[in-house]
């Protein structure tokens, strides 16, 4: 169940999926940009673009308008009709989907020239687009193929002479078998041996179906139905570079003439394109990962209602996924390692402070300290990251020592996440547990969850088998994350381009982020898991801009833009410095965060030089 675009039935699909990326496009179509338009549906792997395709697909729109009433669905429908997508009276859009994975490359090995080969891709491309809308325009209106195509009238007066050996206007079944023929020819060429000019393929100048497919053209038994139709093409990063880009640049030239969406993976986009700040787009975007950006509390609802929503189909009456998430620690479970933590504590302490008596105070106050072991361990630790910090201020000696007050001052600061993560790096303690993480861990990428979540409800679904206690305890959480960190870690081979620089970039940048963040005195309170870019040369701030046309720069370029597509990095905006300096952050992705015992808080990054990071690639 964890692709929704897999699930058959539009009732359970429907059912499971969560609209408020459907926001993106409400927010669109307020600044009159979503409709006659060309909008580009960009995400990394799995971040829900085919899913959102479908919720305007012919059977989606079918079941809404029917059940219109359903309290399962009325979400759902209360956003589409926001986007005058649907009614009280009638569906008004016609969604076309085409996936643009079916041999569309293989005819760049065709043995023609290469404007012949544009010509056979938009013939092609022509005719799929054609025979999708027929087939969508039966499935909307619930008719059998291909006995309905008769049943549709195709009103359009071909003064562009696009249909060659077809009188138009004509009904579905002749506009069907046209284009049909088209595609056979196109498939023939690709798989015979004969030469091209004895199977005498079609090709076409223009992508003109999506001008000539428009609502007034189209007759359904004698009647006007459906207002405006919507081509969505999927996975146009599989195409070829050379077709995406004929592509791109023609429906770019014509927009406003049509509504299309084109749905790829960041990885299609050119590497500058990639890059936070580099803003030279001519279209519309929709970046679904960075949507969520400043909605985490939204984001929470909806995973868990995701969740919730998957378990509550299970044949094994695990109806829930967060109620069997523990979030506590077991301290009873772990109380023999935080003693022991409390006892290597005490002796580091005495080590660093066995020439002053400055800190005699804080120590008593730590011995009277009444509390369990855990409250004693993490009190502990922060009185030593507390010392740490004040021996690395280098000042002058002063002979009285700090009070027991002051220390009650200090101890209000934001200490209990570094105090936290030192315990559990060097010891046995869980760090990595409960539903928060696992929701962190997401990294803004519902796939994302769904893979970890999966396999801890594998897990639960194991112990009700065999007798025991469902809910999953800290440990065997952690266990369980981190099995499945490795697992995605060891597969990053076989996943991404530029592999070797790629993994030699993140294991430099992992470790240098703990270097940072294990700094006996916490100077980065929530840790350092990011970078930004920034040029030293004369402590001037380069714009991103300048270092990113440099050539010299270039393999750091494609590794940056490489981990920004596969979603191993994440792009945020910070404001620092003066006059509200705002910084494109890259924030190591979440689960990469566990590979190197970090924190999942995002925040604490450090600038860092080009030169700097383009050394991590070549040492």
């Amino acid at each position: 169940m964890r692709a929704s675009e897999k699930i058959e039935s539009a009732g359970n699909f429907l059912r499971l999926y969560s609209p408020t990326i459907i926001d993106a496009l409400i927010d669109k179509n307020k600044n009159d940009k979503l409709w006659k338009n060309v909008v580009f549906i960009h995400s990394s792997p799995g971040a829900g673009k085919t899913s959102l395709l479908r919720v305007f697909e012919p059977a989606s729109l079918r079941l809404l308008f029917n059940s219109k009433s359903s309290p399962e669905y009325k979400e759902v429908y209360n956003k589409l009709r926001e986007l005058g997508v649907i009614n009280e009276d009638k569906i008004e859009l016609l969604g076309v989907t085409l996936v643009c994975t079916r041999n569309y490359e293989i005819l760049e090995d065709l043995d023609v020239s290469p404007g012949q080969k544009v010509r056979f891709f938009f013939s092609l491309l022509n005719a799929r687009v054609i025979l999708a809308t027929l087939r969508a325009i039966l499935q909307l209106y619930n008719k059998q193929f291909p006995e309905g195509l008769t049943d549709i009238k195709f009103n359009y007066t071909d003064e562009s002479n696009h249909f060659l050996n077809l009188k138009v206007p004509c009904n579905g079944k002749e506009l069907y078998d046209w284009a049909s023929t088209i595609e056979r020819k196109i498939y023939s060429a690709i798989d015979s041996f004969l030469p091209l000019s004895e199977i005498a393929p079609d090709g076409h100048d223009e992508l003109f179906a999506f001008s000539v497919l428009k609502p007034e053209y189209f007759v359904i038994d004698g009647q006007e139905l459906f207002s405006k139709i919507l081509f969505m093409l999927d996975d146009t990063h599989k195409l070829s570079y050379n077709q995406r880009g004929k592509l791109e640049k023609y429906i770019i030239e014509r927009r406003g003439n049509f509504n299309i969406w084109i749905s790829e993976r960041l990885e299609a986009l050119e590497p500058k394109e990639n890059l936070g700040s580099y803003n030279e787009r001519d279209y519309e975007e929709v970046n679904l990962e960075r949507f969520w950006d400043g909605k985490e509390a939204k984001l929470k609802q909806i995973l868990l209602s995701v969740a919730d929503k998957r378990a509550s189909l299970s044949s094994e009456d695990i109806n829930s996924f967060q109620d069997y998430i523990e979030t506590n620690l077991d301290e009873e479970a772990f109380k023999k390692d935080f003693l022991e933590i409390i006892d290597g504590t005490n002796a580091e302490i005495s080590k660093i402070t066995e020439h002053t008596d400055k800190f005699d105070e804080w120590i008593k106050y730590f011995s009277a300290f009444e509390g369990n072991p855990m409250e004693k361990a993490i009190l502990l630790k922060k009185i030593e990251i507390l010392i740490a910090r004040h021996l690395n201020k280098n000042q002058l000696s002063i002979d009285f020592s700090y009070t027991q007050e002051e220390l009650i001052g200090k101890l209000k600061s934001d200490l209990e996440a570094p105090a936290k993560l030192f315990l559990s790096k060097d010891n046995k303690i869980p760090y990595y547990h409960g539903i928060s993480t696992i929701i962190n861990l997401s990294s803004n990428n519902i796939e994302q969850f769904l893979s970890f979540s999966s396999d801890l409800y594998e897990e639960m679904l194991s112990n009700k088998l065999t007798g025991k206690d469902i809910t999953l305890d800290s440990q065997n959480q952690e266990k369980i994350i981190r099995s499945m960190v490795d697992k995605k870690w060891n597969e990053l081979p076989k996943l991404i381009p530029y592999a070797t620089e790629v993994i030699k970039f993140l294991s430099e940048l992992g470790e240098y982020s703990q270097k940072q963040t294990y700094q006996k005195n916490a100077p980065y309170g929530t840790g350092i898991n990011g970078f930004s870019v920034k040029e030293k040369k004369e402590l001037k701030l380069i714009s991103e801009e300048e270092w990113i046309k440099n050539p010299i720069y270039e393999p750091l370029i494609n590794i940056i833009a490489t981990c920004v597509a596969y979603n191993l990095l994440e792009i945020r905006k910070t404001k620092q410095g003066e006059r509200g300096q705002v910084w494109d952050v890259y924030y190591l992705n979440r689960w990469l965060c566990v590979r190197f015992n970090l924190p999942l808080s995002y925040g604490g990054f450090r600038h860092k030089s080009p030169d700097e990071l383009i050394r991590w690639i070549k040492r």
